[in-house]
């Protein structure tokens, strides 16, 4: 084996492998140590190829561009028809249980066209400070004057992009102060996240996962509330809903991978306060030839008031 790679590699020492540089990105960190010293004794100059992986693998096509951006219109107005459930049903004394909707949310994805993996978490007040909050078919009822958070996503085919979001309502006439504060803080970083994005392609920069996270963290510790956004701001979207290209993350890991051009991610920062709520926003962004598209084409900018 020695012998033979030793051959190998006279005319072409320079490999890309699946490593990561201190394991940065775990998930691409896959050649044993073993082998990478093996190559390192021989005379190979081994670097990584997550950017092959995300050229490769995650580039969107212009048919799944074109897919992308009907699933994500569809889900957005799933979204809006599920908060006018949930308040017709608060109206009526009837209120849903956070599995029911999540129930009528799912099959309302698969009748419009996003048949593959379609689903959604329905979250109310306290239970959203748990990001990955999913009671089932059961969960606590949505009852009035609570904060609802929807997220849901779907694709069209098993060779399609998803659409995942986040929406933010309150089954009530005003948004409370506190909770206003919270959401302003989420939606600035959010804003600024994308405008980072813009300035960043206008000025022919190339960029990086963990710099997107980076101003985002920063702008949400600026309001005050960082100890509370807990995961990551984004994750990479192609046929998986997360996918194997760059993910907006420097608290995770640390995602050194480029951006590359044709690439689609999440944008989603949220603040999860324990025992008291957790409220996100989320939009997706396709990395074009022509800037960052952001989907859908009417983001959240308030929190939805959901009762007249």
């Amino acid at each position: 084996m020695e012998e033979k790679l030793t051959s190998l590699l006279q005319e072409k020492p320079r490999l890309a492998m699946e490593i990561s540089p201190q394991s940065n990105v775990p998930t691409l960190d896959r050649v044993p140590s073993g082998i990478l010293q093996l190559l390192v004794r021989i005379g190979a100059d081994v670097v990584s190829s997550g950017d092959f992986v995300s050229t490769f693998h995650s580039v969107w096509t212009e048919e799944q561009l074109q897919g992308h951006r009907r699933c994500a219109e569809i889900a957005r107005e799933v979204a809006m028809g599920a908060f006018e459930k949930a308040a017709e049903r608060v109206r009526q004394n009837k209120p849903l249980l956070e599995g029911e909707l999540a129930d009528w949310i799912r099959d309302r994805l698969y009748e419009k066209g996003l048949e593959n993996q379609p689903g959604c978490h329905v979250a109310i007040g306290k239970n959203a400070a748990d990001p990955h909050y999913d009671p089932g078919q059961k969960g606590d009822y949505i009852s009035k004057g609570e904060i609802l958070l929807i997220d849901l996503w779907g694709k069209e085919s098993t060779e399609g992009v998803f659409a995942d979001q986040t929406w933010m309502g309150i089954l009530d006439r005003q948004v409370p102060p506190r909770s206003q504060k919270i959401w302003t803080a989420v939606r600035d970083a959010r804003e600024k996240a994308i405008k980072f994005l813009h300035d960043s392609h206008t000025a022919g920069e190339k960029i990086f996962g963990y710099q997107v996270d980076d101003v985002c963290r920063h702008a949400i510790s600026k309001s005050g509330f960082g100890n509370f956004f807990v995961h990551r701001t984004g994750h990479s979207m192609d046929v998986d809903l997360h996918g194997s290209g760059p993910n907006l993350d420097n608290l995770e890991t640390r995602d050194d991978r480029t951006l590359i051009a044709g690439v689609g991610f999440s944008v989603e920062p949220g603040i999860y306060i324990p025992d008291e709520v957790g409220i996100r926003s989320e939009i997706n962004v396709y990395w074009g030839p022509e800037g960052p598209e952001v989907t859908p084409k009417n983001r959240q900018y308030e929190i939805l008031t959901l009762l007249e």
